[in-house]
């Protein structure tokens, strides 16, 4: 048996190294930050250094520069729509296809989970000629295309978790004369309620972040895009860059810290019941 003083040593030494990486992770958010705060001079200057002077002049210039309230409503519509209608199509389909027997619902199963792992980069190009043709250059028009592109994977994860419900429920209300609509909405989709939550999660940290497709679709009025201002071939605008990361990031980050419990849970649910 090892010595309690060589056991507590090793505790010792494996929460330095936790912390070492965790400060390593988090280095690149506090570099933002502390930028964010600091003069322009200061920074091409000094860009690790701690602020001598403090300002909330580069929070003013993002703020105005980005048209930050109208690019966070479009950013936060895209979200919300889109996540929406995933987890409406997603939930639906996914119910159907583990309820159903026979090798055309595990082959349209399969194809959800084959369209996973295409990048998006070799379907990007057909998908700005299909906006163009159906006139979908627009903060909503982009919306219907992230429900083709986030149903892969919220399929794939609803499919395992609808597979533990209980048949006999839906059996049982069936025999009192509900509806397909009634079965799924009031009976089948409350019971998805961890795995729901945890694609929520995720397809709205995507959503927001998502900068490719905006780009190439909407080309600007989005977080994301707009800041772009702060950047050019002869132009570099440090302080507010970072501000606008910022003022981008909180509201998302605090989204997730909000409902962070449910991804694991969620996960590991779906995981055991499949």
């Amino acid at each position: 048996m090892s010595a309690p003083g060589s056991h507590k040593r090793s505790l010792i030494v494996l929460e330095a190294i936790m912390i070492l990486v965790a400060l390593i992770w988090i280095y690149p958010a506090l570099f933002v930050l502390n930028n964010a705060v600091k003069p322009e001079a200061d920074i091409k200057l000094h860009p690790i250094s701690l602020p001598t002077t403090l300002t909330i002049a580069n929070f003013i210039k993002a703020w105005t520069e980005m048209r930050f309230p109208q690019a966070l409503l479009n950013t936060a519509i895209i979200t919300v729509f889109g996540v929406a209608g995933i987890i409406l199509v997603s939930s639906m389909a996914a119910w159907k296809l583990a309820r159903s027997f026979g090798r055309i619902s595990w082959v349209l199963y399969l194809l959800f989970a084959f369209a996973m792992v295409i990048p998006f980069q070799i379907i990007m190009v057909p998908i700005v000629g299909l906006s163009t043709d159906l006139k979908l250059a627009s903060v909503w028009g982009i919306i219907p295309m992230y429900w083709g592109l986030g149903a892969p994977l919220a399929v794939f994860m609803y499919h395992g978790f609808v597979k533990g419900v209980p048949r006999e429920l839906e059996e049982a209300a069936s025999i009192d004369g509900a509806g397909q609509f009634f079965v799924f909405f009031r009976v089948v989709f409350p019971l998805l309620r961890p795995i729901t939550a945890t694609i929520v999660i995720l397809d709205a940290l995507w959503l927001w972040n998502d900068f490719l497709l905006p780009l190439i679709v909407v080309k600007a009025g989005t977080l994301q895009l707009e800041q772009l201002h702060f950047y050019g071939m002869f132009l570099r605008e440090y302080g507010p860059s970072a501000a606008s990361l910022i003022l981008s990031a909180t509201p998302i980050v605090i989204f997730y810290l909000m409902l962070q419990k449910y991804i694991i849970k969620g996960i590991a649910a779906g995981a055991v019941k499949g």
